[in-house]
């Protein structure tokens, strides 16, 4: 599996990805999670490294805007945790 080399585009490519990515224990781990804050410099910074830092601005509006974020840019500390807040109450409804 070659995660690295994939760029979500979507919120549901940002799902699948995680999904195939986190194993059952990080997955219940974040849907426990009472403060995302708690992965912000694990698997938030993961987000940011691998999806978010040295992107093109294209990219990074395009996944603002499937976050529902309005803004040109939004910095990648505020992108990924409304990554993350989002792919909790995706993996919540999911149980």
């Amino acid at each position: 599996m070659c995660i690295m080399e994939n760029k979500p585009k979507t919120k549901k490519e940002c799902f699948a990805l995680l999904d195939e990515m986190l194993s059952e224990a990080d997955k219940k781990a974040i849907v426990e999670a009472e403060d995302l804050f708690e992965f912000h410099f694990t698997l938030g910074l993961w987000i940011r490294n691998n999806w978010l830092y040295d992107r093109s601005e294209e990219y990074l509006e395009s996944l603002s805007k499937a976050f529902g974020i309005d803004v040109p840019y939004f910095a990648a500390d505020d992108l990924s945790s409304e990554i993350l807040e989002a792919y909790q109450k995706h993996l919540r409804k999911s149980k």
